[in-house]
């Protein structure tokens, strides 16, 4: 049960910025979002994912040292911080070719 929680929670974080760097841009290409504003929220909306499972461990992990009681294993435990490292690399990758592709995309009313 666990295994399978881990693995349906990597697959959100995986594809959530996915579909926010989409939408993002294609706000940004439409002339609906500016350049600045479209990168910066694409992070934040992107990182919330990876956020909120690195919350969900800590939580668990709290409960668990506050009641002596495991909530987790030891390898779900490793797998969950895997996956956020994971979660934040692709973000902060997600980020950076975010921000330069929109950095040389013509939008209508753009000066340049």
């Amino acid at each position: 049960m666990s295994e399978q929680f881990a693995s349906v929670l990597f697959w959100l974080i995986i594809l959530i910025p996915l579909g926010v760097f989409a939408r993002q841009f294609q706000q940004v290409r439409q002339g609906t979002r500016r350049k600045f504003k479209g990168a910066i929220l694409f992070c934040s909306y992107a990182i919330l994912p990876a956020l909120t499972y690195a919350l969900v461990f800590l939580v668990l992990v709290g409960v668990e040292e506050l009641a002596k009681f495991s909530v987790i294993t030891e390898g779900l435990a490793r797998t969950l911080l895997l996956v956020v490292g994971i979660g934040l690399a692709e973000v902060l990758l997600l980020t950076v070719v975010f921000a330069i592709t929109v950095w040389f995309l013509r939008v209508p009313g753009d000066a340049s």
